[in-house]
């Protein structure tokens, strides 16, 4: 069993200051590690090229996938520039 989660990168306002923060969008789960790789690049293709990252490790290590969009923001304490992204993190789970 593999599972697919999805993070969402994005600004948000705490205590007045904008900041970034994570949020989980969606987990899914594969039965087999081929066909979660096919969920991710299906949405991956959809994307422009030069905006998209991938790192799938063999085994049973963790994959790293995401693509950022044109959305840009400061972090109003550090002055730090982000960009808002998705990520997608493939990851073998233990069968029930």
């Amino acid at each position: 069993m593999y599972r697919v989660t999805v993070e969402h990168f994005k600004p948000a306002y705490r205590r007045g200051d904008l900041e970034s923060t994570t949020e989980v969008e969606k987990v899914e789960i594969f039965k087999t590690r081929k066909s979660a790789k096919e969920y991710i690049e299906s949405i991956l293709r959809r994307q422009p090229s030069n905006k998209v990252y991938r790192n799938y490790h063999k085994g049973d290590e963790r994959s790293y996938c995401d693509y950022s969009t044109n959305y840009t923001w400061v972090h109003e304490n550090t002055g730090e520039k982000l960009v808002e992204r998705y990520s997608y993190i493939l990851e073998k789970v233990k069968a029930k």
